[in-house]
């Protein structure tokens, strides 16, 4: 069996982490918190983000019976979100940088704003389909999760992310 980790550390408790800390900070600095009632916040805070922090998203393939299933994980228990589905015959992997539109509030004067994934697709006979989203900006992350997964499957890779396509070796 395979478990490839794609997501770890999500950007919304990193980032509620960082305005936590800058709030802390600023609240010192104009004396409302005295050096004590300091470290007794941080360590508050730390002890209840930290299972936050350590959750990842994965998936999992059993080569066995050619299935997968996607999970999330926390101090190495995992959480099924879906069961087994059947792995198609897998011709070949592509991994592929997708331009997505994220729509803003109606206050605000423009509609929409852009954003990128890496998408992971499987191509076999009948066409093609999306296994999973790679939601993060780093192209080495998503580069070594589909190698993994393409090594696993015994299929060949292509690099999809610029205009060239090319054939990456596992």
């Amino acid at each position: 069996m395979l478990n490839v980790i794609y997501d770890k550390n999500s950007k919304q408790i990193i980032t509620f982490s960082v305005v936590l800390l800058a709030l802390c900070l600023i609240l010192l600095f104009f004396g409302i918190f005295r050096n004590e009632t300091l470290c007794l916040v941080f360590a508050i805070a730390i002890l209840i983000n930290l299972p936050f922090l350590l959750i990842e998203k994965g998936i999992e393939f059993d080569k066995k019976n050619n299935e997968y299933r996607m999970f999330r994980s926390i101090f190495n228990l995992k959480f099924y979100q879906t069961n087994w589905q059947t792995l198609p015959n897998v011709q070949y992997l592509s991994l592929f940088k997708a331009k997505k539109t994220q729509y803003a509030p109606e206050e605000v004067n423009y509609n929409y704003s852009y954003f990128y994934v890496y998408e992971i697709t499987i191509f076999n006979d009948y066409g093609h389909f999306i296994l999973f989203q790679i939601e993060i900006n780093h192209l080495n992350h998503a580069i070594f999760c589909s190698k993994q997964i393409a090594k696993y499957l015994q299929v060949p890779l292509l690099d999809a992310t610029t205009f060239e396509h090319k054939w990456i070796t596992t």
